[in-house]
């Protein structure tokens, strides 16, 4: 880890992978109304419906990182990129978004100073896990933690709730599930609880804003409302 961090109230430079995404949208939103950042940097693929005096929307290929180093300059970078298998279309596919693009674009970020990394993972993320989405979500977060940032935070929610532009079935039957059962006992499901894509997007700038080094491991049992 970094040995010390430098904070400039106000002045601060956000980088967002993700930011068409569910949890990447509410980020988007809160990055730019929030007090602690001067500008937001959202790399994506196609230009975004949004424009804001603070946001810097580069289009980019996710293959070509390595093209715009200096994309990479920021205080803070959070990354709530994700797919599933099937939307992906094979497992190397799924890989190389959950596994690949986010461990190289931490890895940019870091050599280009930045102090924090917020990433969004999963419950049940483990690199030993006989699944192959827990173990690459486990095999992500090993391999971030390894990076010489002054803190890293690792968001492991359950089931996202929230309007999303595609439909995931499985998700929604899941999500109305989870929801009975915590119903009957809140207790039960742990860090297997739901959890709000816009609540998720609250605790993750709030993190960044603790100034707390090392790496830290957030739960859905934390991100529920108080």
């Amino acid at each position: 880890m970094q040995e010390g961090m430098e904070i400039i109230a106000s002045r601060k430079t956000a980088l967002l992978l993700g930011a068409t995404g569910l949890v990447g949208g509410k980020l988007l939103d809160r990055l730019l109304e929030h007090g602690a950042y001067r500008t937001v940097v959202a790399p994506t693929r196609r230009p975004l419906n949004i424009r804001h005096d603070k946001l810097d929307n580069p289009v980019i290929k996710f293959e070509q990182l390595d093209r715009k180093p200096t994309m990479f300059r920021c205080q803070d970078i959070y990354i709530a990129l994700g797919t599933t298998i099937k939307k992906a279309g094979s497992a190397d596919a799924f890989r190389r978004v959950d596994y690949e693009y986010v461990v190289h674009a931490a890895a940019l970020a870091q050599r280009q100073g930045a102090n924090q990394c917020l990433v969004v993972s999963s419950a049940g993320a483990n690199s030993e896990s006989r699944f192959l989405y827990s173990r690459t979500k486990g095999e992500m977060e090993e391999a971030v933690s390894r990076l010489d940032f002054w803190a890293v935070h690792l968001f492991r929610p359950g089931v996202l709730l929230g309007d999303r532009e595609e439909l995931r079935l499985g998700e929604k039957v899941a999500a109305g599930l989870t929801r009975l059962v915590r119903q009957v006992s809140p207790d039960i499901l742990g860090d297997y609880n739901p959890t709000e894509a816009d609540l998720l997007a609250r605790r993750m700038i709030e993190a960044a804003q603790t100034i707390s080094p090392g790496v830290h491991f957030h739960g859905a049992a934390e991100l529920l409302e108080d």
